[in-house]
């Protein structure tokens, strides 16, 4: 079988590296970003809600605990419930606390996501993934695992990656605004997609190249060949596509370590590819511009040891011209982990809200603390925590 899937490819590599490794695992710390002009403020377990003053207040390395004005952010923030059957909706602020749905089912609520025109959700039921409104009026569902990868034109379509039981890799695009939206708008060959800048086509993963899908008919277009050398066969998580360049998220299979850690980011320059960033975690998750497209973000992985993993949140420009930007948090340890649970920017592309989650290991696995809604400014680094849930998603 030659297709080459990014997570089981990661997984063989993890536990070949963590059977001759376990002890003193090597990994290339995650990226940090300290400058004289950031603020750094420490997020508080949980805020009361706080009235708007005519001077609000200036968080400052003297008073760490400060709280950040968020009195001008506006829309509300989404979250799944820590139990997992509810979706709760909270203000910029912290105040408001609000049950938006209920599942009546039996099956937990996970992976809640929002569309860049920030009209539809996702969230997952099990295997299910389910389409809705910001209303909660159900569009689609589909059977899936994958998250939706959403057109940037906020026409509703949006490209899904399908596995057959031969074990074929396809990517299917959908249409919420035609009359069928449960019937593919097209299907081509592919193991990674994203969509061109002006929404009118795919940029494709399709085993060892990199090229574009049309529309119309799913013809593919090679635009790269990923040649497999003495570095081996190429591992590619995640495409991006700016202006007219194209990115792709990868690195070659030995030169990854033994732990997995060792991809970075690509760009595609008279058919070879050249190295955009430094070498970086194991895989990356959750890509998105902000509103404006000035902005991307995305939470990097990196292995630490066989039962520990660390996610960081990550934002630079899409040309990667300047370097990653990330919050000030809990330093990450070798003996603990830290999890990102999804990240999205708010309505006006200046803010982000995640989940964040510290977990650490015993003899019997992993203990996850309850993961913690944050806001983040990442031109201020500005951060507040409210509170306890997972996944946000910041809508109008």
């Amino acid at each position: 079988m030659r297709i080459r899937l990014f997570s089981g490819l990661l997984s063989l590599l993890i536990v070949a590296g963590c059977g001759s490794q376990a002890v003193q695992p090597t990994i290339t710390p995650p990226p940090t970003l300290t400058t004289a002009a950031q603020v750094e403020v420490i997020a508080t377990a949980s805020l009361a809600p706080s009235e708007p003053t005519a001077e609000p207040a200036t968080p400052t390395l003297d008073d760490p605990n400060a709280l950040v004005d968020t009195s001008m952010l506006t829309g509300r923030i989404y979250f799944i419930d820590p139990l997992g059957f509810a979706i709760n909706s909270i203000t910029p602020t912290g105040g408001d606390l609000q049950t938006v749905y209920k599942e009546q089912g039996s099956v937990p609520l996970s992976r809640l996501g929002v569309d860049p025109s920030l009209q539809y959700l996702s969230v997952f039921k099990g295997d299910f993934l389910h389409i809705y409104t910001t209303d909660f009026q159900e569009l689609l569902s589909l059977p899936s695992s994958f998250e939706p990868i959403w057109s940037p034109r906020g026409d509703g379509k949006f490209a899904l990656l399908k596995l057959t039981d031969m074990g074929e890799a396809f990517i299917d695009v959908y249409d919420l605004n035609s009359a069928t939206p449960a019937s593919m708008v097209v299907s081509t060959v592919g193991y990674r997609a994203a969509w061109l800048s002006d929404g009118l086509g795919l940029v494709v993963h399709n085993g060892n190249q990199i090229g574009t899908a049309n529309l119309d008919d799913g013809a593919f277009s090679p635009m790269l060949e990923l040649t497999e050398d003495e570095n081996g066969t190429w591992a590619v998580d995640d495409l991006l596509s700016y202006a007219d360049q194209i990115y792709f998220h990868g690195g070659q299979v030995n030169l990854l370590g033994a732990s997995g850690n060792g991809m970075q980011w690509w760009a595609l320059v008279d058919g070879a590819p050249q190295a955009v960033t430094d070498i970086g975690g194991n895989g990356i998750l959750r890509l998105q511009f902000n509103p404006d497209r000035e902005q991307i973000a995305y939470i990097d992985n990196f292995h630490i040891s066989a039962c520990l993993g660390a996610q960081v949140l990550s934002v630079q420009t899409p040309d990667f011209s300047a370097p990653a930007r990330n919050p000030n948090l809990t330093p990450i340890l070798a003996d603990n982990g830290q999890a990102i649970h999804g990240a999205a920017w708010n309505p006006t592309g200046d803010w982000l809200t995640f989940a964040k989650g510290d977990y650490r290991c015993d003899q019997t696995g992993p203990i996850y603390a309850t993961p913690q809604v944050l806001v983040w400014n990442p031109a201020t680094q500005a951060i507040q925590a409210f509170e306890y849930g997972s996944y946000p998603v910041w809508v109008p």
